[in-house]
């Protein structure tokens, strides 16, 4: 029989003894809440109390999404945040069994919840979720250089990143967190998996998406949350909610905002070296410094950044046509070349490669730039926003 792990101190050296839970007569909701607040503390307790620079001060909310009359249940398990400059609260999701000894506990992102939610039957865990798990679990030890992941907002345009690298909490480490706003504030998924919103209070919470390749995405003080069910399919793309000022379970926040981070396994794993949206992050000597990275352009903190999808195959941008309603397209980076299509203001354009040619004086200055699209034609840099000044491709 599997027991959950739980953390205590002795000489300096973790041991690992057994929490189960025995149940109350009838061993309803109450003990099964009790049981999973135990397991929260003792596995990610001490990670809480890090982060927030304080020992936990609230008990873990437990939200059940799912059970049945077998003794299974499956759902959320909150640590809320203090009230102190930039906490965040830590979630996990639990799957529980219920034994004669008591609740049997485990929390997402080891070898023992993919055991037990292969063992729980479908009416608590889907078999979409099962296999989504066990790949999540597989490949969250695996080196990657990309993550696979776009940014949280449209692909093709450009939103602040008004917080560099920092943690969950602020100063915490390690640095796994970004904070952004800007466009028309939809708060998209960055990646596909299944969804799981915790802390649901005041039409706010804490939306976790889990992606096969081994990472999850947090999106936190936001508001509209999507109505999809926990546990459902998200594409890359899929609204999630919108940036505002949400805090459900604690922390602090400055103005409407989406609070970005990213997971491995059962912990936060740092921004730092890792390519999202086509964009490498890249940590400051303090929380919320850095900068963003791409092909040899650097944006900082308080500076935008174009979201260019997933992997960083082929750069995009968008089209700013000015006083105009539509933009050239030529055959070849000349003025003088024939006009071979009209892009209309807003277009997102997949570039293939640039070269210099004749000086247009576009929206953004004059330039000598030009971008071949991926489906054939010339577009003035000019009238292409792409988040940086130079070449976002190779030259042609």
């Amino acid at each position: 029989m599997l027991l959950k792990r739980a953390i205590g101190v002795a000489a300096g050296a973790a041991v690992v003894t057994a929490i189960l839970v025995a149940p109350a007569s009838g061993a309803g909701q109450a003990d099964l809440d009790s049981a999973v607040r135990e397991a929260m503390l003792a596995e990610r307790g001490a990670a809480a109390s890090a982060d927030f620079g304080t020992p936990v001060l609230a008990e873990p909310l437990v939200e059940p999404t799912r059970s049945n009359d077998q003794g299974w249940a499956f759902g959320t398990t909150t640590i809320p945040a203090p009230d102190v400059e930039h906490a965040g609260p830590h979630t996990a999701i639990f799957v529980a069994h219920r034994q004669a000894q008591g609740w049997q506990v485990e929390l997402d992102g080891t070898a023992e919840f993919v055991e037990a939610v292969e063992r729980a039957p479908a009416d608590v865990v889907s078999e979409g979720e099962k296999q989504l798990f066990a790949r999540n679990y597989e490949n969250s030890r695996v080196a990657v250089a990309d993550t696979g992941l776009g940014l949280p907002w449209a692909e093709g345009v450009a939103w602040w990143m008004g917080g560099g690298p920092h943690g969950d909490s602020g100063q915490s480490r390690p640095f796994s967190s970004l904070d952004f706003n800007g466009g028309n504030g939809q708060v998209l998924s960055a990646g596909a998996g299944r969804v799981y919103k915790s802390c649901l209070r005041n039409g706010s919470g804490l939306v976790r998406v889990v992606h096969e390749n081994g990472f999850s995405t947090t999106y936190y003080h936001m508001t509209g949350l999507t109505d999809l069910g926990d546990g459902q399919p998200v594409a890359y793309g899929d609204y999630l909610g919108r940036i505002d000022v949400g805090l459900p379970c604690g922390g602090s926040t400055t103005g409407p905002h989406v609070h970005f981070s990213l997971l491995r396994g059962d912990s936060h794993t740092k921004v730092d070296g890792q390519t999202i949206g086509g964009w490498t992050f890249r940590e400051g000597a303090q929380a919320y410094g850095g900068y963003a990275e791409r092909n040899g352009t650097q944006v900082g903190t308080g500076g935008r950044i174009t979201n260019h999808g997933q992997g960083t195959s082929t750069p995009t941008g968008v089209v700013e046509s000015g006083q105009n309603t539509s933009v050239n397209v030529r055959s070849e980076p000349r003025l003088s070349a024939p006009v071979v299509d009209e892009l209309p203001d807003g277009s997102v354009v997949r570039i293939k490669c640039t070269a210099r040619g004749d000086f247009v004086d576009g929206v953004w200055g004059r330039t000598d730039l030009w971008n071949q699209r991926d489906v054939g034609g010339w577009i003035s840099d000019g009238f292409l926003y792409t988040g940086s000044d130079g070449p976002i491709a190779p030259a042609c």
